[in-house]
């Protein structure tokens, strides 16, 4: 990615984002599900995990091929659709989840899979962690509202995609950038260190979050981890860009609020790659000692 690649963020209340961001993660969900029945499950979970499209603008699951043909979920965050797609990436299903409640969303998942040659009824939303409660786990229906933030959504995401990509650019042991269901973020986890039997014994972790317990607004993340070691952050130098924290979250971060102050728009790109840099070189020195 360049910075010009970046796709410049209108101001916006970052508070009020939380609440279209937890409709699309509770709509996310649906396909988290479908790859925990419908697609070969891993030790590390990455079945339920989804990736951007920035293309399509949406986030999409992994392939489900047991069926007549392939196929897989995703979610088009800007109008909260459910959408199937084929192998070709036309759509063959869609699903408006604004106006409707979760039960209906599942019947409709199911009645799709079943005319795809699947058994349908398999689909359960039986999620093995835990997410925050929210009120359309009680009958209410999703609610499309405040358009501008959901158009904010999917700018963040296409950007945060864009920037994590290069910042992980020529790392060999890099994971895929993906978006987990359980926290909802977009990360990558890169071991840099490793025992006789090839376990990791020291990494890092790079990626955008979404406001959470340790922070109420969105903010993009490096961490690090070494076996059997406490972390240390407190002798760090200051970054240009960003914080360093000591809890509850411990590592570097960098919140939406600093990247949507920032006065020319166009230096948003800027902000966030000087931030992941310089918190990524930080890591690996106190990683090296």
């Amino acid at each position: 990615m360049t910075e010009s690649d970046w796709q410049p963020l209108e101001p916006v209340d970052v508070k009020l984002l939380a609440s279209p961001i937890a409709q699309v993660h509770r709509g996310a969900q649906f396909i988290s599900m479908i790859g925990k029945h419908f697609v070969v499950n891993e030790s590390d979970d990455s079945h339920t995990n989804m990736e951007w499209l920035a293309a399509h603008q949406v986030l999409a699951g992994r392939w489900v091929t047991d069926g007549n043909a392939p196929l897989r979920l995703a979610i088009r965050p800007r109008t909260l659709d459910l959408v199937f797609f084929d192998e070709n990436f036309n759509a063959i299903d869609e699903f408006s989840l604004n106006g409707n409640s979760k039960d209906s969303a599942l019947a409709w998942a199911r009645d799709a899979l079943s005319n795809a040659g699947l058994k349908g009824e398999n689909l359960m939303m039986d999620l093995h962690y835990d997410i925050p409660h929210h009120e359309t786990d009680d009958g209410m229906a999703f609610q499309l509202a405040d358009q501008p933030l959901f158009d904010s959504i999917v700018i963040i995401r296409s950007n945060a995609d864009l920037i994590l990509r290069e910042a992980i650019r020529g790392r060999k042991t890099a994971s895929e950038v993906r978006i987990w269901p359980h926290h909802f973020d977009t990360g990558s986890y890169i071991p840099v260190g490793f025992d006789e039997s090839g376990a990791a014994t020291r990494s890092f972790s790079i990626g955008y979050a979404i406001p959470d317990g340790a922070i109420d607004e969105p903010y993009f993340y490096v961490t690090a981890w070494s076996a059997g070691v406490e972390m240390d952050y407190a002798n760090l130098p200051d970054l240009s860009e960003g914080e360093w924290l000591h809890t509850p979250f411990h590592g570097a971060i960098l919140r939406m609020s600093s990247i949507l102050a920032v006065t020319d728009r166009s230096d948003q790109g800027r902000l966030v790659s000087t931030f992941l840099e310089e918190a990524i070189d930080a890591s690996l020195e106190l990683l090296a000692m």
